[in-house]
């Protein structure tokens, strides 16, 4: 999807993005790069597979990599 929009930027430096691309890109963290004299803004997607078998073990019959895939899943999604 290549699209470009002209936005307007309010008195206090913030911005919004349309509605139909924070429900594509489905992550409130963007992250924020500048090169030369473009702002760039990207998805920042929780790398969860460099998390997958750091524990060697299940607890009972709990998957500990699957309780930390919804955790870290969750906190991120509600971390603006």
């Amino acid at each position: 999807m290549k699209r470009e929009l002209i936005i307007t930027m309010d008195e206090r430096g913030r911005v919004t993005i349309p509605k139909e691309i924070r429900e594509k890109i489905k992550t409130k963290k963007l992250r924020l790069k500048i090169e030369g004299d473009k702002i760039i803004l990207e998805p920042v997607n929780p790398d969860i597979e460099k998390y997958y078998g750091i524990f060697k073990n299940n607890v009972g019959n709990v998957d500990i990599d699957e309780v930390l895939e919804k955790s870290l899943t969750e906190v991120l999604k509600n971390d603006c």
